[in-house]
């Protein structure tokens, strides 16, 4: 009895891998699929850009939007496309008149 059952969770198991493998490669194009970077790529990036204290991060747009402040208490914002990491906006409020930062 335990062998059938230790049977039958091997072949239920070795017909889920197909399925999985689906998931992570595109078996036709031989390439994996394009995922999105994590917020935490997306701070990484807005932290290059001289933002030292991160104060929102959001998803919006098919946009990660991160605003902080930088080192001398200015306030920034980080626009980062979230499936190529690539910078669509980047401001920097010159005025130094923001509290939260």
């Amino acid at each position: 009895m335990k062998t059938l059952i230790a049977a039958l969770a091997l072949a239920a198991g070795a017909a889920l891998v197909p399925f999985a493998l689906a998931q992570t490669v595109d078996l036709a194009a031989g390439t994996a699929p394009a995922s999105d970077i994590s917020r935490e790529e997306a701070i990484a990036i807005a932290r290059d850009k001289g933002m030292t204290r991160v104060r929102e991060v959001e998803r919006d747009d098919g946009n990660w939007e991160v605003e902080g402040c930088t080192a001398d208490r200015k306030e920034i914002d980080v626009d980062i496309h979230r499936s190529n990491g690539e910078i669509v906006k980047f401001e920097i409020d010159l005025d130094r008149d923001d509290d939260d930062c």
